[in-house]
């Protein structure tokens, strides 16, 4: 299942993606010696990566890491990994709108809902997903098929990221 060719990056350039999608602060990443970042630096260093990698929002470019596999698990271990947990439709496409580069405040429009009430279904999704941040909540989707490809990007495969073997031996 073919996704799209890999930008060329650099080893920096990859764990700033890789500390991205952890949800890792700006100054926790300024303080990692392998970004080889300033503080003053970090949030323009994340925003040529998104053009780098034609990604939307830090979410949308978790989840393309995931699916590129630069990304290879959470942070923290997540049962939605190896259970895949039924989320209601309403936090799928949450979810599947994060992965897709659509911001909160856009999805909140999108789905006609207050505020307080997309904040519940953030919580909720963080919950369920067993997880302490959006972009990780992205990641853990990615890697337990709950979003699929063309969500991440319209000319990838409708379907969702193959388990690689070791995911595969490790499935109940």
């Amino acid at each position: 299942m073919a996704i799209g060719p890999l930008p060329a990056l650099t080893v920096s350039e990859r764990r700033l993606i890789v500390l991205v999608a952890a949800g890792a602060s700006h100054d926790q990443i300024a303080a990692d010696p392998d970004t080889k970042l300033q503080p003053d630096d970090v949030r323009s260093a994340i925003e040529a990566l998104l053009v780098t990698t034609g990604t939307r929002t830090v979410l949308h470019l978790a989840a393309w890491a995931t699916a590129h596999r630069i990304v290879t698990q959470p942070v923290h271990p997540s049962g939605a990994v190896t259970i895949k947990p039924q989320l209601a439709p309403r936090l799928t496409q949450l979810l599947r709108g994060w992965a897709g580069g659509r911001s909160t405040p856009e999805l909140t429009a999108d789905f006609g809902i207050a505020p307080s009430t997309m904040r519940s279904y953030s919580k909720s999704l963080l919950s369920q997903l067993n997880v302490d941040s959006q972009p990780q909540a992205v990641v853990v989707g990615v890697l337990a098929q709950l979003v699929w490809l063309n969500s991440i990007d319209p000319a990838w495969p409708t379907g969702p990221l193959a388990p690689t073997a070791e995911q595969q031996a490790v499935a109940p």
